[in-house]
């Protein structure tokens, strides 16, 4: 006969299990989540803000208007994800000084500071 575990929730059951006095470790791992599903969500509607410009574009048929709300709608994607990536850079150089992450390493974790 096989046994099969039961389907558990991982973020019930790792809270559940989690050492109180970490808790700052587990704020710092739901922050660096965070922000990393951001950039996911904001990478994601770039592109599909950049093929909806592209097809705008392409279906214009040389209208100005068109080919202006396309280049517009294209524009403003790139900016977007720009300000979104160097507000990610300001946010690790932040953490950097003052000594909270670690950026080496392949991965980034916030790490907050523990009270004694």
């Amino acid at each position: 006969m096989i046994y099969i575990d039961p389907i558990v929730n991982p973020v019930v059951s790792g809270i559940a299990n989690a050492n109180p006095d970490n808790a700052g470790g587990i704020l710092g791992t739901f922050i660096s989540g965070l922000v990393g599903l951001i950039l996911v969500f904001a990478s994601i509607w770039t592109l599909f803000q950049l093929l909806q410009g592209g097809l705008e574009w392409i279906s214009s048929g040389g209208d100005k208007t068109g080919v202006e709300n396309a280049r517009n709608r294209i524009t403003n994607a790139l900016l977007g994800l720009f300000i979104v990536f160097a507000a990610w850079t300001i946010y690790l150089l932040i953490l950097r000084f003052l000594g909270i992450g670690s950026i080496a390493g392949g991965g980034f974790q916030l790490s907050l500071p523990k009270l004694l």
